[in-house]
């Protein structure tokens, strides 16, 4: 696979090559952060509420 530097060619060249030429076997799913996290909050409560609380959301 060439090295692509930007969106614009990475898009030119998955619309304009062959990818049945490359073994993409050993290509694995990618995830990226857009904002990284800086905190994190972890809750326990009642059913009812946590079903009240999706309910209006809604």
């Amino acid at each position: 696979m060439p090295s692509l530097h930007s969106d614009e060619a990475a898009e030119d060249f998955v619309a304009t090559v062959d990818l049945t030429r490359y073994d993409l076997s050993g290509f694995k799913p990618m995830r990226c952060e857009i904002e990284p996290k800086a905190a994190a909050l972890n809750m326990r409560l009642p059913a009812s509420l946590l079903e009240t609380d999706v309910a209006q959301t809604r």
